[in-house]
């Protein structure tokens, strides 16, 4: 601080600029931003591109005055070390240099080093989950969400989806709780995906910052929610509970943007739902014809769903036959296949409806 303050004394009239310049830094600091929203904050300061190097990654990235980002191939020969070994920073000034490019660049070195600290340290603390349920939470304001996103490493503007993970439930003796199930989550860390995870009732709740793939790792049953900037991530929450009610043994991963219109019935309770003729039938079938029905669903003809399930087709159209005796409407037709569709979703529905399955 003195040798700054002797700096300021040579500026004479720039000197209160100069304080403004530290004040702008300091405030940066005190809204705990990211690394991103830093370097873009900084090149609008001083309106020229700044840049960065992250020595944990090796990374380096430079931003433009306009928010432009790209990763240079190499940093210019003049930067800025940061203390630690943390990396470097710069500024790319075209022309002379302006009379607070000194002070503008020692502030961001300052700001860069503790930013660059408290990623690394929450990284090494695999992120607080008291944050994440912050961010999903509908009752967090704008501005709350948006800080607890910032330390999180997302902007409120990074496109996020929610998953919620029904957790298995342990018993009154499965002792102290320890936290979400991480097998999910470090499923897809290890593809690649920047995952913050914590645990929300008997649900495990997943942020995730780049597009799942199709295909997830199998285990528990899994509602994804649609996706969305950071800001609106609660939004996606309710999304990925309401997929969740939907899943079942044989269809352990919904996703909201598949759901359509059965999301109108996730809010009914569990005694219309009971109450619909459709439903009682459907129960009433036996796992076998259960099989059948939803093979032949999905593959819209029987010798398809014969193939599905390994079956002759004879033996299938037999199997059909009986649900429809139970059933009392026939499969032949697209309209009967969609009433079976819908009952099978509403059978998962109730059976998670009765087992508490959160909403």
């Amino acid at each position: 601080m003195q040798g700054l303050l002797l700096k300021l004394s040579t500026l004479d009239a720039d000197a209160e600029s100069a304080v403004r310049v530290i004040a702008y830094f300091d405030s940066l600091l005190r809204d705990h931003v990211s690394v991103p929203t830093l370097l873009a904050a900084t090149a609008r300061l001083a309106q020229c591109p700044v840049g960065l190097l992250d020595a944990a990654t090796g990374r380096r990235t430079r931003t433009s005055p306009r928010g432009a980002v790209d990763t240079p191939a190499e940093a210019p020969a003049q930067v800025r070390e940061l203390s630690d070994g943390l990396g470097a920073v710069w500024m790319e000034r075209e022309g002379p240099a302006h009379g607070l490019d000194e002070i503008v660049l020692e502030r961001y070195a300052v700001a860069a080093e503790v930013t660059l600290e408290r990623a690394a340290a929450l990284a090494r603390s695999g992120q607080d989950p008291a944050l994440v349920e912050l961010v999903l939470s509908a009752e967090t304001g704008e501005t709350e969400r948006a800080r607890a996103l910032r330390l999180l490493g997302f902007a409120p503007s990074t496109p996020l989806q929610a998953l919620a993970i029904a957790l298995p439930d342990r018993g009154p003796d499965r002792g102290p709780d320890r936290g979400p199930d991480r097998g999910l989550a470090a499923g897809l860390r290890a593809m690649g995906h920047q995952v913050r995870a914590t645990r929300i009732g008997d649900t495990e709740a997943i942020l995730v910052a780049t597009t799942l793939p199709r295909d997830l790792p199998e285990g528990s049953r899994v509602g994804i929610g649609p996706e969305l900037p950071g800001a609106r991530a609660a939004e996606s929450w309710a999304g990925a509970r309401t997929a969740l009610r939907f899943t079942g043994p044989h269809d352990r991963v919904m996703r909201w943007s598949e759901l359509g219109a059965l999301a109108l019935f996730a809010d009914l309770p569990e005694a219309a739902v009971a109450g619909l003729a459709d439903v009682r039938a459907m129960e009433r079938l036996g796992e076998e014809s259960l099989a059948a029905v939803r093979a032949l669903c999905l593959a819209g003809s029987v010798r398809g769903a014969a193939a599905t399930v390994h079956l002759h087709h004879s033996s299938m159209a037999a199997r059909i036959a009986r649900a429809e005796s139970v059933l009392g409407f026939s499969l032949a037709d697209a309209a009967g296949r969609l009433r079976a569709h819908l009952a099978l979703a509403l059978v998962r529905l109730r059976a998670n409806l009765r087992s508490g399955t959160p909403a």
